[in-house]
């Protein structure tokens, strides 16, 4: 199945059902990588033809919550998402619906792209994160069910 974009080549269609198979953050200064979901998380993006994406992200081994303050950090511990997408280029961007961070809502969603067979590989533009010191750049890498 191929994405037809204006202005380049055929490129392979990220259109079907994708599996997380891993999700880590670069550090742009030191190189350093952290795994804020562990080395197994657990995720799930569904991109339809129709143009409506949705993604859900969490670590691995999350136990039910009982408490308030684990919910909380059930909460924290977690990406959801959903919107139209489109794609520009070597970008998906996401139009922004839906979202379990509402600061994103209506907003946009920028991610660069790549696919390699049924590997797609995700990465976000450098971003300051709450407890890093420097920007990092998140790296989702995706195996394709359907």
């Amino acid at each position: 199945m191929y994405y037809s974009v204006t202005g380049s080549s055929q490129m392979p269609s990220p259109i079907g059902t994708w599996t997380l198979n891993s999700f880590y953050l670069t550090d742009t200064v030191t190189g350093e990588k952290h795994m804020p979901f562990g080395r197994e998380p657990i995720g799930c993006i569904v991109i339809q033809p129709s143009g409506r994406m949705i993604a859900l992200l969490t670590p691995s081994g999350r136990k039910a919550p009982t408490t308030v303050e684990d919910k909380a950090a059930a909460f924290d511990a977690m990406v959801a998402y959903s919107g139209q997408y489109r794609i520009e280029g070597q970008e998906f961007v996401t139009s922004v619906e839906m979202a379990w961070f509402e600061p994103w809502v209506g907003g946009e969603q920028r991610r660069r792209y790549r696919l390699d067979g049924d590997t797609m590989n995700i990465e976000s533009a450098p971003a300051k994160m709450p407890g890093l010191e420097n920007p990092v750049v998140g790296t989702l890498v995706w195996t394709r069910e359907s």
